[in-house]
């Protein structure tokens, strides 16, 4: 009898063996299918990972747009340079008076003065009164 005894304790493991199988086994799957679910829920239609996708790729779709970016600029005007050194003042480049670079810096949003080392500062002084007198913006370098 103790055959049978040691044969039925065999069988008995066989069969918690295969019961534990079959459990781990169903919770794998159903792991797998929640996750499965999680992701299609989440990441759309497919995993991006298969197939050429819709069009020729050639940028001419059927979409209202015209295919290129367009690039604005919102750059504000610029301001008038405006350089006094020793040998006078220069407006973007150009040699000018007093007079002519207060009118040429009326019309732009402000003036960019810069003062050289070797400029004289009667020059720069009356410069300054005669930009503030007309209302311009300086913005200004020594």
């Amino acid at each position: 009898m103790s055959t049978d005894k040691k044969l039925a304790s065999e069988v008995a493991k066989q069969l918690d063996r295969r019961h534990m199988r079959r459990k781990i086994l169903v919770l794998g799957a159903l792991t797998g299918a929640i996750v499965f679910a999680v992701t299609h829920l989440t990441c759309g239609k497919g995993f991006g990972i298969g197939g050429k996708g819709k069009g020729d790729g050639d940028g001419k779709g059927k979409g209202p747009g015209s295919g290129t970016i367009a690039v604005t600029v919102d750059a504000a005007p610029a301001r008038c340079a405006v350089r006094v050194h020793a040998k006078g003042i220069t407006v973007d480049g150009k040699d000018a008076t007093r007079d002519q670079a207060v009118t040429a810096c009326k019309a732009a949003p402000g003036a960019d003065v810069v003062i050289t080392g070797d400029a004289r500062q009667g020059d720069w002084e009356a410069l300054k009164t005669a930009l503030e007198q007309a209302g311009v913006t300086i913005y200004s370098r020594e």
